[in-house]
């Protein structure tokens, strides 16, 4: 056995070979292999990149190649090509007429009210894919599919597996703030943006929050994809500008009033608060991104209101549900009564948490073991 050991290596080797994941990056931002770029300072988060870094330094060392879409052959070259996609759909079809790519998953990733139009087009992109993931499932997502797909469900990989120490142990933290870009959702129904400049308009009337993000000096900018010319989208920027000058949006004079600029490091600035207004951006079931997390990695307690089934993955005594408070006046009269040692509570609570086996669905590994599974199954091979 040990003499032929180089050989059962060299054959293990050049079979996974024969096998390579492309990946659609959610935004063409990330193509070129951007995607597994650990930092990426376009984005709101730390080491935003590192679940993708992992899976392909996890796939590399077993002999798979990992690249984004971009870099498919465009002719058929001995290799069974798996492709994903991150929720970008102009390339499949294209690709569904070779032999040589498998329609492997496509993971819808983006909230439904950023993008509706790729939700809208599930039902046929469905009959191409072999899977198709979400947060959420298949009812819940059927007022923006039009049916019920059947989705398998999967939890967002975290970029970090334990709290941050020296963030965690800051002390003598001021109240709360808020870490969200200022932009308007494509859908209004059961949308969180409004309820967040809710709740900054109303504790800056007592200077109790600080907020960071991206545009808050400027009108708010639409989400999602648009086809409109950068001219005319200019002129609008203009024009809204302008208009604002005229009448003024009241949520958003008290936003700005406390606006304290971006923030180059979530987890350092989240860690010079002890609340944190932590909105999704819609109530969906199921739809648990980062935000929640960051807050636990900086031991940051966060004011939670998004997915309805939230302590299905998150024990309830590690945050504090805006759901239980009909008011802001209510919920300011709770967090001004908590003791230090509920305080503490809350954040010894959560640090627990993120050490639990029951965090390992939202680790890096969950989500490299979830591309191995689809590698296997459709590159027939063993890994």
């Amino acid at each position: 056995m040990v003499k032929n050991l180089p050989y059962l290596e060299s054959h293990f080797m050049n079979k996974n070979e024969r096998v390579a994941l492309y990946i659609e990056p959610p935004s063409h931002h990330f193509l070129g292999d951007k995607l597994f770029i650990v930092d990426d300072g376009r984005l709101n988060g730390d080491r935003i990149h590192a679940p993708y870094a992992h899976l392909r330094e996890t796939l590399n060392a077993k002999g798979i190649k990992v690249h984004t879409a971009d870099f498919l052959p465009e002719k058929a070259n001995g290799v069974k090509n798996i492709y994903v996609s991150m929720g970008m759909l102009h390339r499949y079809k294209k690709l569904a007429r070779r032999k040589d790519v498998v329609l492997s998953a496509y993971f819808a990733v983006e909230c439904p009210n950023v993008e509706p139009r790729l939700f809208s087009a599930l039902p046929e992109a469905s009959r191409y894919f072999k899977r198709l993931m979400s947060w959420s499932d298949g009812e819940s997502l059927k007022p923006f599919v039009g049916e019920v797909l059947p989705f398998r469900s999967f939890r967002w990989a975290q970029s970090f597996d334990s709290v941050h120490e020296a963030e965690w142990n800051r002390r003598n933290r001021k109240f709360m703030v808020m870490i969200n870009a200022n932009k308007l959702p494509r859908l209004y129904w059961r949308e969180l943006t409004t309820e967040r400049k809710l709740a900054v308009e109303f504790f800056s009337r007592t200077d109790e929050i600080d907020l960071y993000g991206k545009g808050w000096d400027k009108p708010p900018l639409r989400v999602g994809i648009t086809h409109m010319p950068w001219t005319l989208r200019r002129m609008h920027h203009f024009l809204l500008t302008y208009w604002q000058k005229l009448r003024p949006d009241p949520l958003l004079v008290a936003a700005r009033k406390v606006y304290r600029g971006t923030s180059s490091s979530k987890s350092e600035t989240l860690s010079q608060y002890t609340f944190a207004v932590c909105y999704e951006n819609m109530i969906l079931k199921g739809w648990v991104t980062e935000k929640i997390f960051d807050c636990f990695f900086a031991g940051t307690i966060p004011i939670y209101w998004g997915a309805p089934d939230i302590t299905d993955y998150v024990p309830e005594n590690c945050f504090i549900d805006k759901r239980k408070f009909k008011t802001y006046e209510e919920l300011r009269a709770f967090l001004k009564s908590l003791s230090e040692e509920q305080i503490t509570a809350y954040r010894e609570n959560a640090r627990d948490f993120i050490a639990s086996k029951k965090f390992d669905p939202f680790r890096k590994q969950a989500f490299t073991d979830l591309f191995e599974g689809i590698v296997e199954e459709d590159g027939e091979i063993s890994l």
